[in-house]
């Protein structure tokens, strides 16, 4: 998944930044400067967990 399609996802399951936060452990600066477009760098660790979340969230939905 591109940068783009992780925020689309994002946006499409209406899912917050603490949200993500609270579930991955991913550090929420991180994860608001991603995710409001501040910066493309996010270390392929924290992007793992966080397509991992968003696929998870997907199937619920």
């Amino acid at each position: 998944m591109n940068n783009q399609e992780l925020r689309d996802l994002k946006e499409s399951l209406g899912i917050i930044n603490y949200k993500i936060n609270y579930k991955t452990g991913v550090h929420l600066g991180v994860i608001e400067n991603f995710f409001d477009r501040a910066s493309d760098d996010i270390d392929s660790k924290d992007r793992a967990i966080l397509e991992a979340l968003l696929a998870e969230e997907a199937k619920k939905h």
